[in-house]
């Protein structure tokens, strides 16, 4: 389509634009000479011979009319097509001064591709004028010439001048993005942040007036927080639309319904943008910037107002985090009532107001009875909604100035601040716990909550924070291990306390040190009085404390889950015993050794008993026994497990049966082969009435079920024969024989082997 051998010479100052042009003519197969000026482009011409020059009107050292001139006059260059690529080309002189020239065309900067190709091929195809080869330029012609060239320099320092103003105004856009930016880093607080930055639109940007405004989920609408600049006080002015969109007028005087426009114009203000402000994909806001001017917002600009933008919904977002993360750290996430720490605070500054005052300060804390359970039979939803519910009625039953906070997950406390008398303590008091105490209505079910709480009474239990809130703990302790509603604090309860610890210490000691020993006590058959098994009991003898009573030390192992280990050595031992009397010769009987919640819960369990069988070197008559309770927690879990057990010879005993659930549907699902009457029913079996009755059922159920019955804590004749005529298989208790030594029964073994 083009001939390969065509050169054109492409003349401009602009590096860009000489690199631009000459870059599509390459494109389409022209070859293209390159110069930065008329006195090059003609030096080029004259040496190359092209056949076409492209050269723009206004540069150094030669412009292109001159550069049209010089061509002209001489006869090596007469024949070469010429067109001008100028962006200052309006006027009709200048097209004019042209054409005298010699000009083929003018091209206006900047012009489409297809134009100046078009362009290109209508000057190839055409031969230049050459009536005014080798003439002098007229007087006429120099005053045209001089005149165009001042006419574009003008229109180009017009135009360098507006650019100009645009980079100033770039900048100042720049330098308010920066400065926001850092005011960002060190921003603490939402609010000082926004009117900061609206300042900074005005004082650095240059803008008249800048707002900010927060969208409101509740009434759907954006409302302004923040302002500076004209008519920063006019409610007016900052009219944002009624959803935090982006909007954007160049021309408030061609644009009748925007809002706040006249108030706007009163003031001089001529242009504004609405900036959407986003956190977390959501609209949280809108920026309302006013310019002076007109046609202010253009793509450069509003390339730089979005990243503004930008940077302050960041901001918005990690202010809203921070605070937050701040709230965490000193609130309840689930009821949003003080933790331990806030809670700590503020009884500070309620005690240091009761001393300056000279009045009274109290601690209560409270303890719901029995939640667990809440959470085992409707669901840990259900457990957290019974939360919320009491922290909520507990905060609603005391003073404004009182704090309730949730120090665990069933324990609540409440800062009574200043008061004169006991009895507004006792008032409040009240008010709390029947407020938490009447019924709750959980997942449809009405729940009523049992309630423990300790009080402690400053400055009397003491002057400090942390002294009134454990006292205040020992005395709710104290409450819920005797039973009772409410207890103030007494001095002996932290007494305890350390009796508890002291003790724990040294049983842990005994633990790993094996000062720990296992008792006996026999089982006997009603039908022939003898020997039916043997059921193995810790005991602890202390160098100093002496023989500590299980009372003492059971509960405790299991609260600090000492009883893992202690359950172990139990198990062990009781089975190495068991060996030692076989090795003798003594038939051995079944012998039980007791189980706790914590041990069954063990993913090892079953492994651990399995273990220690296969050291015994045998199939021994191993017996568990399991409290009633600890079997219901998670009856489809103790099943599988106890199922396993019991297809290696193991067989399970529910211990304490009668204290708890006592279900004939559990009864029936769980791998169980002996029932044993809590003592509590045996004592008071000479009683006629409803504990004879309900002895009588236990024993009527289990052997329906197929399950022996063992009666623990006979300690009278009465209480035996009693238990005979019910049906009794077995019983149990210091009437037929106390715990003794392994070395001590070996005798009543003998007995079991004669008999």
């Amino acid at each position: 389509m083009f001939d390969p051998k065509t050169t054109i010479l492409v003349a401009d100052d602009n590096r860009a634009n000489r690199e631009a042009l000459a870059s599509l003519l390459e494109a389409v197969g022209y070859d293209v000479i390159k110069a930065a000026n008329g006195a090059e482009a003609l030096e080029r011409a004259r040496e190359q011979r092209p056949r076409l020059i492209i050269s723009d009107v206004l540069m150094p050292l030669m412009d292109g009319y001159e550069l049209a001139r010089r061509l002209r006059e001489d006869a090596s260059t007469r024949g070469t097509a010429l067109l001008f690529y100028t962006a200052y080309f309006s006027e009709r002189s200048a097209q004019e001064l042209a054409r005298a020239h010699g000009v083929a065309k003018v091209l206006v900067k900047p012009s489409d591709n297809d134009v100046i190709l078009d362009a290109v091929r209508e000057a190839l195809a055409s031969r230049p004028d050459d009536s005014r080869a080798g003439t002098e330029p007229g007087q006429d012609l120099d005053q045209d010439h001089l005149r165009v060239m001042v006419d574009q320099l003008l229109q180009k320092t017009g135009a360098l001048e507006a650019q100009q103003r645009r980079i100033e105004r770039l900048n100042r856009t720049l330098s308010t993005l920066s400065a926001v930016n850092a005011l960002i880093v060190r921003a603490q607080d939402r609010q000082a942040l926004l009117e900061d930055a609206c300042r900074i639109a005005v004082d650095t940007g240059g803008f008249g007036y800048a707002a900010i405004a927060l969208f409101d989920r509740a009434s759907g609408q954006v409302h302004p927080v923040a302002a500076a600049g004209e008519g920063s006080d006019d409610p007016e002015v900052p009219r944002f639309p009624v959803e935090p969109r982006f909007a954007l007028v160049n021309d408030l005087d061609a644009v009748k319904d925007v809002p706040g426009r006249d108030s706007a114009l009163k003031r001089g203000l001529r242009s504004c943008v609405v900036l959407p402000l986003v956190v977390g994909g959501t609209p949280a806001g809108a920026l309302l910037l006013y310019a002076r001017t007109a046609g202010f917002f253009d793509d450069d600009e509003m390339k730089l107002l979005n990243e503004l933008a930008g940077d302050i919904s960041f901001a918005l977002n990690h202010l809203a985090q921070k605070a937050r993360m701040d709230y965490l750290a000193y609130h309840d996430p689930l009821t949003g009532l003080p933790n331990r720490a806030l809670f700590g605070d503020r009884l500070t500054q309620a005690l240091s107001a009761a001393r300056r005052e000279k009045r009274l300060a109290a601690v209560i804390y409270v303890d719901l009875q029995r939640f667990r359970l809440v959470n085992e039979t409707f669901g840990r939803k259900a457990g957290d909604d019974l939360l919320r519910q009491v922290g909520t009625r507990l905060r609603r039953a005391v003073r404004d100035q009182d704090t309730v906070g949730r120090m665990s997950a069933d324990h609540f406390a409440i800062a009574i601040a200043g008061f004169d008398r006991i009895e507004e303590l006792t008032g409040l008091l009240g008010q709390a716990m029947d407020a938490a105490a009447s019924p709750i209505t959980v997942e449809g079910a009405e729940l009523r909550i049992s309630l423990r709480a300790g009080v402690a009474v400053f400055p009397a239990d003491g002057e400090s924070a942390e002294t009134l809130n454990g006292n205040a703990e020992a005395a709710m302790n104290r409450a819920r291990d005797t039973g009772q509603g409410t207890l103030f604090y007494a001095p002996h309860m932290n007494e305890r306390v350390a009796e508890s610890l002291a003790l724990e210490n040294r049983l842990r000691h005994a633990i790993e040190f094996g000062e720990l020993s296992l008792h006996y006590q026999p089982k006997f058959d009603m039908r022939t009085s003898k020997v039916a098994g043997l059921e193995a009991l810790i005991r602890w003898n202390d160098k100093e404390l002496g023989q500590v009573p299980p009372s003492r030390f059971v509960a405790l192992m299991e609260e600090t889950g000492m009883i893992l280990a202690a359950g172990r050595w139990a198990l062990e031992k009781a089975l190495e015993d068991m060996r030692h009397w076989r090795s003798r010769g003594l038939s051995v009987p079944r012998t039980s050794v007791n189980v706790s919640a914590l041990q069954l819960k063990q993913t090892d369990f079953v492994d651990s008993v399995l273990d220690a069988m296969r050291a015994y070197g045998g199939s021994p008559l191993l017996d568990l026994e399991i409290t009633e309770s600890v079997l219901v927690e998670d009856i489809e879990e103790c099943t599988r497990k106890l199922q396993i057990l019991r297809g290696a010879g193991v067989q399970v005993s529910v211990d304490d049966f009668g204290t708890g659930y006592s279900s004939l549907n559990y009864l029936a699902r769980l791998p169980v082969d002996t029932l044993k009457i809590d003592r509590s029913f045996v004592i008071s079996l000479r009683d006629t009435g409803y504990p004879r009755n309900i002895v009588a059922m236990i024993v009527s159920l289990a052997h329906t079920l197929g399950l022996k019955v063992i009666a623990e804590g006979v300690e009278e004749d009465g209480q035996r024969e009693l238990l005979r005529e019910l049906g009794c298989d077995q019983i149990q208790g210091f009437l037929t024989g106390r715990p003794m030594t392994a070395d001590k029964i070996e005798p009543l073994l003998e007995g079991y082997i004669l008999g």
